[in-house]
């Protein structure tokens, strides 16, 4: 299907029931806090009687590791999570992996290339490096890292050419122009969080000089045209959240649902990566840990099982209720502030 036939089908899909996702990237084992973001994200899917999607997020192709994305379907069916659509068992709007996708990113960007907001275009072509976003004067910085100061936004067709001439083997990138405007995510876990966009983030990239579609605007996409509803990840992605609410509006998208929850963090306190192997899920397995003894240790780590417990994820889900589950995840997200 092309581009308006899937947001047609996703569209009525989204009316009919709930839709959900899990997106991992197929860059290595799934770590404990992967692995517990999946299992959340499936427990709510199956709390309001809705669809459970999983997606391969493969966008960056220099990252993925040949055979990822198997292993961790393995793993996760292992744990006793299962989904309605997803690579391996198809759906009504795939393709399902992010590679076979760039069709679509690339009709979404000609279609924001189209559009005026507030008297500009809604993207532009920057000739900027990283360094020369690094070295302009006036770069402020957020979130620990920089914001892009505007020097190629707004050019006339003469100075862009003149850019074009000084810098003859800079292959521009595309970048979304930011509206001066706050926006507000009433997130069901961490609760409200808003961004003044021009100032907190600032212009950010749609398309790299690579030619490699950037995330924001690939799950943006993906998460529109497969009639996702909610969206339940981990808390470091809620700064990304109000400028994806920004492109959602831009291409006249429905903006889900979002559940930004804690981090899963080890017994130092810091936040888990795929490079303590000894906590990933693979591991485990191999050490002969069961299904029911890591799903209660995940359950127990954010507030919904007793310490020791072990439980499947189908026990755990029947004993749920949707507003104990909330309740659990809002207490945890309060305590980890």
């Amino acid at each position: 299907m092309n581009y308006d036939e899937l947001l047609q089908k996703s569209n009525a899909l989204r009316l009919k029931t709930p839709r959900a996702r899990y997106a991992p990237s197929p860059t290595g084992p799934l770590h404990l806090g992967n692995v517990r973001t999946a299992l959340l994200a499936w427990l709510q899917a199956r709390l309001v009687g809705g669809v459970f999607i999983m997606r391969n997020e493969d966008l960056d192709t220099n990252r993925v590791i040949e055979g990822s994305a198997g292993r961790i379907y393995e793993d996760l069916r292992w744990l006793g999570l299962d989904w309605d659509e997803g690579e391996d068992v198809g759906g009504p709007v795939g393709s399902y992996v992010q590679s076979e996708r760039t069709a679509l990113y690339r009709e979404a960007l000609d279609r924001l290339r189209a559009l005026r907001h507030d008297g500009h275009p809604a993207v532009f072509r920057c000739y900027c490096s990283r360094r020369d976003v690094r070295e302009a004067a006036s770069a402020p910085h957020q979130y620990g890292r920089l914001i892009y100061p505007g020097t190629c936004r707004g050019l006339s067709e003469a100075e862009e050419d003149a850019v074009r001439e000084e810098k003859p083997d800079r292959i521009p990138i595309w970048r979304f122009w930011m509206p001066r405007r706050r926006v507000c995510v009433q997130d069901e876990v961490a609760g409200e969080f808003c961004q003044q966009l021009d100032e907190e983030v600032g212009d950010f990239v749609l398309r790299r000089a690579d030619d490699l579609f950037a995330y924001q605007l690939a799950v943006v996409v993906d998460d529109a045209l497969m009639g996702v509803t909610d969206v339940l990840r981990g808390r470091d992605l809620l700064s990304s959240t109000p400028r994806q609410i920004a492109l959602f509006e831009a291409l006249g998208f429905a903006v889900p649902t979002f559940w930004h929850v804690p981090l899963m963090r080890d017994e130092s306190g810091e936040r888990m990566s795929k490079r303590e192997e000894s906590l990933s899920l693979q591991t485990l397995r191999a050490n002969g840990k069961t299904p029911d003894q890591v799903v209660g240790r995940l359950a127990h780590s954010i507030g919904l099982a007793a310490p020791g417990e072990r439980i499947s994820a189908q026990d755990l889900l029947g004993r749920l209720s949707l507003d104990d589950f909330k309740d659990a995840l809002r207490r945890a997200s309060d305590s980890d502030k």
